[in-house]
């Protein structure tokens, strides 16, 4: 893979010093993927009726969190190494880390909902909107994953398993060379477009009360998460019960019921309020 668009390999700058000169294949798809999601984004707030420009407020406050939440969800996760190694904290690896996605989109919720509130904004019905390009940004995301060799699968005997050959992919992600891999992170990328994608866009189209679309999103992907996780290999993302599960696993057990539960919920509220109307003309 290619973890660098563009490696002029090391230089020697003003009152910097010695640094690696590159462009990483990740940070330039991640910021593709915030482009997309936030260019989308604004475009349904604006078609639900609301201010762009307050909507872009809320989204800011809430990717920061999400980006902070992520971070801490690795800290948690890899607590041991941490407290061996506190300089760690502070390094060039965590700071280029997505952390845990799933603490990250948690703590992006909330952050995102408390800055509606503050705002006094329709919060649920801008969770709604943010939460159809999801989905995109997340498998654009997820290829620069696979590009950078980060969240890499285990070993894989089918014709589509992927070898990696780059001595810096593995020093920077340890991402075994010269076995065939399960290309997890592609995995997610076609599940969050060919699956989850469609169902938020139907959802969307027949939404009933606010927050259904979110609520799709989160059942959608927590069930495409758990599977895929069976076919990952790194070890950083935190292993339970005898390596049975991950982290995200359990996230993925705790959100999926109870997402399908509050939609059901909100739907057929909605449908006896419906019914109640009718009644009452």
């Amino acid at each position: 893979m290619f973890p660098y668009l563009v490696d002029l390999g090391f230089r020697t700058l003003p009152l910097v010093g010695k640094v690696h000169v590159a462009i990483p294949t990740y940070g330039v798809l991640v910021a593709l993927a915030i482009l997309v999601a936030w260019t989308w984004y604004l475009g349904n707030a604006r078609a639900d009726g609301i201010d762009p420009d307050a909507a872009a407020g809320v989204a800011f406050w809430g990717l920061l969190a999400g980006i902070l939440g992520g971070k801490l969800g690795l800290v948690l996760v890899e607590l041991p190494r941490f407290l061996a190694h506190p300089r760690d904290l502070v390094s060039l690896e965590l700071l280029q880390s997505a952390g845990v996605v799933w603490v990250a989109l948690l703590a992006g919720l909330g952050g995102f909902l408390l800055a509606a509130r503050l705002r006094r904004l329709p919060a649920w019905q801008l969770v709604d909107a943010a939460a159809v390009p999801l989905p995109v940004a997340q498998a654009i995301g997820r290829l620069g994953c696979l590009a950078a060799g980060c969240c890499f699968g285990g070993r894989c005997d089918l014709p589509w398993g992927i070898v990696y050959r780059s001595a810096t992919a593995h020093e920077r992600t340890g991402v075994p060379l010269g076995v065939p891999l399960h290309p997890a992170p592609l995995y997610e990328a076609l599940g969050n477009v060919l699956l989850v994608l469609p169902l938020l866009l139907l959802v969307r189209r027949r939404r009933r009360v606010p927050g259904e679309v979110f609520l799709a999103w989160a059942t959608g992907y927590g069930v495409l998460r758990f599977l895929v996780e069976f076919t990952r290999g790194d070890r950083v993302r935190g292993l339970w019960f005898g390596g049975t599960l991950s982290t995200s696993q359990l996230i993925s057990l705790a959100v999926v019921p109870a997402a399908a539960t509050a939609w059901v919920f909100l739907r057929r509220r909605a449908r006896r309020a419906g019914e109640r109307r009718e009644g009452g003309t």
